[in-house]
């Protein structure tokens, strides 16, 4: 098996030609982010979501990971641009896997980038909450 026999083809287009990568362009109210990982572990995962009247306007990432990784944050972000914000907290990163072809071994680097778009839903929900509490 060549190494590149462990990639599938929707893993290499999206490696190759990731959708939504790079930061949000400007600095905006709207505009929240949710990270994790570690660099020196191998992975890091930033997302930013433009969120107006609570529906992701924009959604952009950044990664440092494997090309599965790299990957899973490129489809997330096609799927959640235009979706309600609370998409970001119930997004199943394990079916992303499962449509990726991700090994089971590489499971744990999946929930690096579902803590990463929990993180952006729970700064966008603080956001939130606390403009209520200030009504």
């Amino acid at each position: 098996m060549t190494s590149d026999d462990r990639y599938s083809d929707l893993v290499r287009r999206h490696f190759d030609t990731p959708s939504n990568s790079g930061p949000l362009p400007g600095a905006s109210p709207a505009v929240f982010t949710g990270a994790a990982g570690r660099r020196e572990l191998g992975i890091h995962v930033l997302f930013q979501a433009r969120i107006e009247a609570g529906a992701i306007d924009e959604i952009r990432f950044q990664a440092y990971g494997c090309p599965h990784t790299l990957a899973a944050c490129s489809l997330a972000t096609e799927r959640l641009a235009g979706r309600p914000a609370t998409a970001l907290d119930r997004t199943d990163v394990m079916e992303l896997a499962e449509t990726l072809g991700v090994p089971v071994e590489k499971a744990g680097r999946m929930l690096i980038v579902q803590d990463a778009l929990h993180q952006c839903f729970q700064a966008w929900e603080n956001r939130r909450l606390a403009g209520k509490q200030g009504s």
